[in-house]
């Protein structure tokens, strides 16, 4: 990924000061956080921390835990140890009681109240080159990306963490953010290769949601009305595309903004900054 520097604290208020929505609260002295996201049962939020690089094998990753306010409970809530790793935690996910998180070439669970590990899901079998973000059904299979091989995955905890492919195409260019709409029963894909936004059905099937490209998409969610957001890594832009087909750019000028996501209830966009080692929320 390319290395983009932080800002000045001048230029970082430069941009919530007269950017459309408003700054809610900021987590700094985070290491390469890549996913943000809300328990919408609880309102706790978690993040993950690659902490090195994001194939690296070093045992250095870890997940922080935020209160609903959006103060630090514990920095690094869950961590290697106990025998269980975190290597490069990337995409988060929560369901019922489990937090899962994609880590290089496996799935991990972990205890949603107390980060004990309760899964790992080994798919080294499929020879994975970057697994990145990942979604739950509402049958509670888990999908997540595979950017190196243009692959998504389908895990089943039910039984035991069966894992199949579910989409396998160089259309997929280099799959990245995937969230799953449970109104349409469909996936929502950013792709950071090609910079396509798609809907993907429950047979594989992709469709195109507009037809403009972008640069090194990475996060993408969705609103009650059906608007999608998504971000761009490389170009730091979090773009808004309404239920009517409008796009704009909502806000620019950010630093790395990786897998971004929603807290639908308190409508906020919670943006992890990748390269500038924190997160921080907006208002949409």
């Amino acid at each position: 990924m390319t290395k983009i520097f932080p800002f000045s604290i001048l230029g970082l208020l430069f941009v919530f000061l007269t950017a459309v929505p408003a700054f809610s609260f900021e987590v700094s002295g985070l290491l390469v956080p890549e996913s943000f996201i809300v328990d919408e049962d609880t309102g706790i939020y978690y993040i993950s921390n690659i902490n090195g690089g994001p194939t690296e094998k070093n045992g250095k990753g870890f997940i922080t835990r935020l209160n609903p306010d959006g103060s630090i409970s514990e920095l690094k809530f869950i961590k290697s140890g106990n025998g269980s790793s975190l290597n490069a935690p990337k995409g988060l996910v929560i369901a019922g009681d489990v937090l899962y998180v994609s880590d290089i070439d496996h799935i991990k669970g972990f205890d949603k109240k107390t980060g004990k590990a309760v899964a790992d899901f080994d798919l080294t079998s499929f020879l994975p080159k970057f697994l990145n973000d990942i979604a739950v059904d509402r049958r509670g299979k888990l999908y997540v990306t595979d950017m190196g091989t243009n692959r998504i995955f389908m895990v089943d905890p039910s039984k035991g963490g069966k894992t199949v492919i579910f989409a396998e195409s160089e259309k997929l260019g280099s799959p990245n953010g995937i969230t799953f709409e449970k109104k349409t029963g469909k996936f929502l894909l950013a792709t950071w290769d090609s910079g396509e936004l798609f809907r993907l059905s429950s047979s594989g099937k992709l469709r195109k949601i507009i037809k403009q490209n972008f640069t090194a998409l990475d996060g993408v969610d969705y609103d009650e009305k059906g608007n999608i957001y998504f971000s761009s890594f490389k170009n730091g832009i979090i773009y808004k595309l309404t239920s009517s087909g409008k796009l704009s750019e909502l806000v620019t000028g950010l630093v790395t903004p990786a897998d971004i996501s929603l807290d639908r209830k308190k409508r906020l966009i919670l943006v992890p900054s990748f390269n500038g080692n924190r997160a921080f929320t907006l208002d949409y």
